[in-house]
C-alpha cells in the first residue's frame, strides 16, 4: 500500500512540473531573451506568434510580421498601415490605386482580408494571415512559387527567403545600397539561390543577419527561421538600421512615394553621373531637367514628381531650355524644340503657347 502511495505521490508531482517545463522549453532561447522580450513590448510581433519561440516560421507568418514591423515604424496599427500605404504609395506595379471605391464598401484591408473578395494566389488561409499575405503580395513585398499562383502559407520559410522579405521591407524606408560582397567569405555562397543573393548581402550589410556558425562564415540559405530569430532581426530593423522609428529619421508615409521617386533619379548608374541643369522645388511637387551620364551613355529628361509619388515626364529625350516657374509656384514653362509650353502643376495639364 505504501509503493502505491508513494508511487501516486511521485506521479502528482512529475504532473505538476510538466506545465512549467513546458513552459520553459516554449521561452525564448537564453540568447534571445532580452531582444525577444523587447520586440513583444514594441508591438512588433503579433498576438498569435507570442508562443513556440524555437519553431520554424511558416511563410504565412512571416509575412504577418513584415506587415507588423512598418506598421509600428509607422505609428499605425496593421489596418492603417495597409489602407494607408495603398492610399498614398504606389503598388507592386508601380500603380497607384489612392482611395479607388471599387464599389464594394470595402477598405483595403478589408478587401485583402475578405475572402469573397478573390485573392492573388489560389492556397490562402481563410484566418487572419489572408488580409496579412495579400497585402504584403501588393505593397511588393512577397512573391509566389512555381508559377506565381501558389503562396505556400504553412511551408516554412528558408533563411534565404527571410532575408529577402526583410531587404524588401526595409527598402521602404531606406532606398540605399547596404550590400557587402559575400563571395570572398561565406564558404555555402554556391549555395544561395540567385534571386536571392542581393537580399542576403543586403542584409548581412545591414548587421540583422550573419553567419550561422562560430568557426566558418556560413548563411545556411536553405535553413529554417524561428520566430525569436524573426522577432530579434525585426527588433534590430526597428532600432539600429541607418532608418529606424528609433532615430526618428522615417519619413512620413505620405511622402514616401515621392522621396523614393526624387532619390532614384538622382542615383541612376554610378554616384555623380546625374547632373541636374534646372531644379525647382515647390507645394506641388519637384520640376527637374536632368542629364544622365553613365559610361558610353548618355540621356536626359524632363519631368515632374509630384509630392503623391506620382511622376509626369515632359520631354523623355531633350531637356529643352527656358525654365521658369512663377511666382505662385503653380506654373511650369519651358521649350522643347522650339515650342513654348506652360504646365499648370495643380492640373498637371501641358499646354503649348507658340512655336518657332
Amino acid at each position: 500500500m505504501k509503493r502505491i502511495a508513494s508511487l501516486a505521490l511521485s506521479l502528482a508531482l512529475l504532473l505538476g512540473c510538466l506545465p512549467t517545463a513546458m513552459a520553459v522549453e516554449d521561452g525564448p532561447s537564453p540568447w534571445a531573451e532580452e531582444e525577444v522580450s523587447r520586440a513583444v513590448e514594441v508591438g512588433l510581433v503579433p498576438q498569435s506568434l507570442q508562443e513556440d519561440w524555437q519553431q520554424p516560421m511558416t511563410r504565412g507568418e512571416f509575412a504577418m510580421m513584415v506587415i507588423r514591423y512598418l506598421a509600428v515604424t509607422y505609428g499605425r496599427t496593421d489596418e492603417q498601415l495597409v489602407n494607408d500605404y495603398m492610399t498614398y504609395c504606389p503598388d507592386r506595379n508601380d500603380e497607384f490605386w489612392g482611395e479607388e471605391d471599387f464599389g464594394d464598401g470595402l477598405t483595403w484591408w478589408q478587401r485583402f482580408s475578405d475572402e469573397k473578395s478573390g485573392s492573388c494566389f489560389t492556397d490562402l488561409p481563410t484566418g487572419e494571415q489572408r488580409g496579412y499575405i495579400q497585402a504584403a503580395y501588393h505593397m511588393g513585398l512577397v512573391n509566389g512559387k512555381g508559377d506565381g499562383t501558389l503562396y505556400d502559407p504553412e511551408g516554412t520559410i528558408t533563411r534565404q527567403e527571410a532575408a529577402c522579405l526583410l531587404a524588401r521591407v526595409y527598402q521602404k524606408l531606406d532606398p540605399e545600397d547596404h550590400r557587402i560582397a559575400l563571395y570572398s567569405g561565406y564558404t555555402d555562397y554556391s549555395e544561395m539561390a540567385i534571386w536571392a543573393i542581393d537580399s542576403i548581402a543586403s542584409v548581412v550589410g545591414l548587421d540583422i543577419m550573419g553567419s550561422t556558425s562560430t568557426s566558418a562564415l556560413t548563411f545556411d540559405p536553405l535553413g529554417t527561421y524561428s520566430r525569436e530569430q524573426a522577432a530579434v532581426t525585426f527588433l534590430r530593423l526597428y532600432k539600429d538600421a541607418p532608418v529606424s522609428a528609433t532615430k526618428g529619421n522615417v519619413i512620413n508615409l505620405e511622402e514616401a512615394a515621392y522621396q523614393q521617386e526624387l532619390w532614384e533619379v538622382f542615383h541612376k548608374g554610378d554616384p555623380g553621373t546625374n547632373i541636374p541643369e534646372f531644379q525647382a522645388d515647390t507645394p506641388w511637387g519637384t520640376v527637374l531637367a536632368i542629364r544622365h551620364r553613365n559610361m558610353m551613355h548618355f540621356s536626359e529628361e524632363l519631368l515632374v514628381i509630384y509630392r503623391d509619388g506620382r511622376v509626369q515626364v515632359l520631354s523623355a529625350a531633350k531637356i529643352g531650355s527656358d525654365w521658369s516657374v512663377n511666382d505662385s509656384q503653380d506654373t511650369f514653362s519651358y521649350t522643347v524644340d522650339g515650342v513654348q509650353y506652360q504646365l499648370d502643376l495643380t492640373t498637371r495639364q501641358v499646354t503649348p503657347r507658340s512655336g518657332s
